[in-house]
This record gives structure tokens, sequence and C-alpha cells, in this order.
């Protein structure tokens, strides 16, 4: 049984990943697809679990998510190995970047797994609700890919049937998009409220995607559509009403999302399945490279034996509310050396000679971090240095859906509802933040629970909606790119000055450094894969 297994398993590898050099470069020809897969339920349980593997390769290191190093949120080195990743805080990744190419090599090695099951999941002899439930989940995961392309490439192709097209030409945004409506709204109609056994439960929470998950997810994406590029804003009304169908749902106790009491859990090795998750990715501590978090030391800086991939950008931190959340995102302080008894203190204190502490010189989030032995991180002791966890990437959190419900209604409809102040109240104040102001007109309420949003999913990258996205949303780019040109020092302290690191090679702002340039290896073979 465990060669069957192992051999099933390593077909559908076979199947659905792409080779070492990237998507499109495969010779479809003699490609194996016998008629005898499919044959038993196991073997369909086998092929969602290939797909779950594509979708945790998005994730389970940080090139495939540095497009997101563009928001104002995160910044990072401008030197020691974090080139990438400073492109893309500068607005000028090339297409080498090897976030570049990562982004979409893992994004369309998604959509080949999901469009394998999609088409091959109706032989299976077994139940259609088990169908149902394999189709959904490909659909689900097949839209979420685009909905990830799309943001960071804009025109891409479209490829609904696995096969390799050298000359595939680019769909428009639009097209993009309604492909993606179209797969979340099958998924609605596929999928139930909940699941049993694992891996499709795992301690309590549903791992697998659920009605209630493709629900909140069509939210985001109508108000991705409602803002830039495509301005349709009569979406703003659909984002509301489907996250309205969420949280009725909670309200009526049909669905089982929560919000945490206190943020200091919202991220805790604790609370790692915690009912927030809206939609979750799985990661299990295993040092295969595949099925674990690589992000243990991405926060922690360098000069304190982390990897330091994303730093707090210097007037985002500013800029954002004293309090349990803001204390729960970055560390308050930090431990000298990250040795135990030493001192804390500020990121940007100085010795008597002047030498910084911190050679970093900025906020640093905490996020990702542990204590020893996956413990709970607290800023006063000892970081972990391990490599990796088990953390569960919290790709949409409850506290997104109400923020999002409070933003589209008030943009709909052009004042707040009672229920917008209540959605977005419960989250400020859970920040340690009082009540909105009462009598706001839409656009401004609206405006400070997209302020609201930015706060509450500050550096985490695994996000389905980032800061980045938002503000390619709201066309707010721009104004962070001026920011960074002009790169003006912020009174961090009393008298205390810090400028930004990474610098930009250009001044002058395009709407072409929205969108990432397409992957030189695959450029070479499509030549429609040009700006």
């Amino acid at each position: 049984m465990k060669t069957k297994i192992f051999i099933a398993l390593a077909f559908i590898f076979y199947l659905v990943t792409p080779s070492c050099t990237d998507f499109l470069d495969e010779d479809p020809k003699g490609r194996l697809t016998p008629n005898t897969f499919f044959s038993s339920q196991d073997e369909l349980n086998m092929g969602v679990n290939s797909l779950y593997e594509k979708v945790m390769n998005t994730q389970t290191q940080t090139n495939p998510m540095l497009p997101r190093w563009t928001g104002d949120d995160m910044t990072t080195n401008p030197g020691s190995n974090k080139q990438a990743a400073a492109e893309f805080d500068a607005f000028a990744p090339a297409d080498n970047n090897k976030g570049v190419t990562a982004h979409w090599n893992t994004h369309y090695t998604i959509i080949k797994a999901a469009n394998y099951l999609i088409q091959n999941a109706e032989r299976t002899p077994t139940t259609p609700a088990e169908i149902n439930i394999a189709i959904g989940q490909a659909k689900y995961w097949r839209a979420y890919a685009y909905f990830m392309l799309v943001r960071v490439f804009g025109p891409i192709p479209v490829n609904l049937t696995g096969e390799i097209n050298y000359d595939a030409t680019l769909s428009t945004v639009s097209e993009v998009y309604a492909q993606i409506v179209k797969d979340l709204q099958e998924c609605e109609t596929l999928l139930p409220t909940s699941f049993k056994g694992q891996p499709r439960v795992m301690f309590g929470a549903n791992a697998y995607i659920t009605q209630q998950a493709a629900k909140a997810t069509l939210s985001s994406v109508y108000m991705a559509m409602a803002g830039w590029p495509l301005n349709l804003t009569e979406n703003y009304a659909k984002a509301a009403a489907k996250a309205k169908e969420v949280i009725d749902g909670v309200n009526s106790g049909e669905y089982e999302y929560i919000l945490e009491p206190d943020f200091k859990n919202v991220y805790a090795p604790s609370y790692n399945y915690s009912l927030e998750t809206v939609v979750g990715i799985n990661f299990q501590k295993s040092f295969t490279w595949w099925q674990d978090s690589q992000l243990t030391s991405s926060n922690l800086f360098e000069s304190l034996g982390g990897w330091g991939d994303a730093w707090g950008e210097i007037r985002f931190w500013k800029r954002m509310p004293e309090g349990p959340r803001k204390d729960a995102i970055y560390n308050p302080k930090i431990l000298l050396n990250n040795k135990a008894g030493n001192d804390l203190i500020f990121w940007w204190e100085k010795n008597e000679n002047g030498v910084k502490y911190i050679p970093e010189y900025h906020p640093m989030f905490s996020i990702f971090t542990v204590g020893k032995g996956d413990a709970d991180y607290d800023y006063t002791k000892p970081a972990s240095l391990d490599m990796t966890n088990s953390h569960r990437h919290r790709v949409i959190r409850y506290s997104e859906v109400l923020l999002w419900y409070a933003e589209s209604q008030a943009r709909a409809d052009g004042t707040p509802n009672a229920l917008a102040y209540e959605c977005v109240n419960k989250v400020r104040n859970r920040a340690g933040l009082g009540n909105m102001p009462t009598g706001m007109n839409g656009t401004d309420f609206a405006n400070e629970v997209v302020a609201e949003h930015g706060w509450e999913i500050a550096g985490y990258y695994c996000a389905l909606v980032t800061r980045r996205d938002d503000q390619m949303r709201m066309e707010l780019l721009q104004a962070t790119f001026n920011e960074r040109a002009t790169n003006a020092p912020v009174e961090v302290a009393p008298g205390v000055m810090v400028t930004e690191s990474v610098p930009l090679p250009q001044k002058t702002w395009s709407e072409k450094l929205v969108y990432a340039p397409y992957p030189a290896t695959d450029a070479s073979l499509n030549p429609n894969l040009v700006r």
C-alpha cells in the first residue's frame, strides 16, 4: 500500500509540476495521462493533496511574495542579499528578479494542478459530493492564483486546460477578473460549510476551503474590481453584499469565525488554528522545504541572527496608532544582541559615541517571530533562530471581512450604516482605539477604513489583500513613490530624525511602475509577453 501511494503521488507530482526552468518551458508531447488514475477516492484525495502542496509553495519562503514589498508598510536592507526585495521596494524589479520569476512560476503551477483536477475529478467512482469538494478546491485555488497574478502583472495568459501554448495571448485585466469571479461563484455552489476529518479539518479549523471562505474571497475580488485599474465602482455594492453574507452567517451561528479578543493572539503559535482565520495555508515544521513555513527568522534583523527580509517602513510605523495591535506587530523594544539579560532598547537608540545599537535602524516586525521551542514570542526574551516553524498563514482573517463590509457599504451607499460602524469599531476597539466619529460621509469613512485595514495587516505579506493591494486599488502607490523619492526625514523621537535606506533609481512616476515585468525566461518563449 505504501508503495502504491508513493507511486501515485510521484505521478501526480510529475503531471502538475513544471520543470525547474519555468512554467512555459515544457514539451507536452508524450506527457503521461493514463486513464487509470482517479480510479478511487484515495486517488482523488491524492490529487487534492498535490494541489495543496503547490499552494504551500507560493508562501513557504519569501521569494514568491516579494511583490508585496512595494507597499508603504515594508522595506528591506538595501544591501546584503536582499537586492530582489529592494528592487520591489524601489518600484524597479528587473525581469530576472527572483521574486518576479517565483511569483509567476508558483502561481501558474497552482493553475496547472487545478486544471488537472477540474478536468479529471469527475472520472472518479465516488459520490457527487466528493467530486464537488475536489473540483471546488481546485476552482478556488485557481481563482486565488489568477487574483495574485493579475494584481502583480496586469494582463496575463489565462489557461483553463493545462495544455502548453507558447503563443498564448494576453487576456485583459477585465477578462482575468471575469474568470476569477466565475470560479469563485461556482465554489459557492459546490462547497459545504464544514468538513470532517484530517486533513480537511485540522485542530478544529476547516483547512479545506468552505462555501463561506469563497464568499469572503469574492468580496475582496469585487473590491479590487471596483478600484484601479477597472474602476467598476458598482462592484462595491456586490462586495458589501458578499461580506454581509459571511457576517450574517457568523451572527446566526452557521459560520465558525470569531474575532480574537486580544490582538496579541492573532499570530501567536498557541492560536495557530484560531477561528479568526477565514482562509489559511497549513504548514508543519518538517524541514522538507516545501511543507514548512520558512518565515521564522524573516522579521528578526540580521544583526540579531535572523534573516531580516522585511523591515518596518519608518513613516508607516510612525503613523500607526499606538496600542496592543502595534505592540504585537512590531517589537516595542529590541533585546540587544538577542541575548538573555541584555538591555532592551528602542530601534533608533545610539550609544554614547553615536553608534547605532541596531544597524538596521528601522522598526522591527515580530509577526513571524517565535520564542524558543516555538513558544509565543515575548520581545523581552531571546527569539528563536530556527529557520522554520508550523505557522499557519492567515490568508484572510475575519477582521478583514468586517472591514471590507464597512468600506464597501459606505462607498456603495454614500453613507455608512449602523452595521458598518459596528464592524469597524469592533476591529478598532480590539486595537485599543476608540469608536469612529459618527456622522461621517461615505468617502471619509471609507478612507479611514482603508487605513484601518492597513494597520490590521501591516507587514503580513502572506495576506490575500496586503497594504500594497489596497494602495493599488485606491491609486495610492504614486503617493508612496513620491514619499520615497523625496525621502524627507521622519522624527521618530524628540530630536531623532531618520530617513529610509533603499534609494529609488528614478524619481518620475509612471503607471507602468505598478506592474512587475514579465519574467525574462517566459518572455523569451512567448512573444506576447511584452508591455
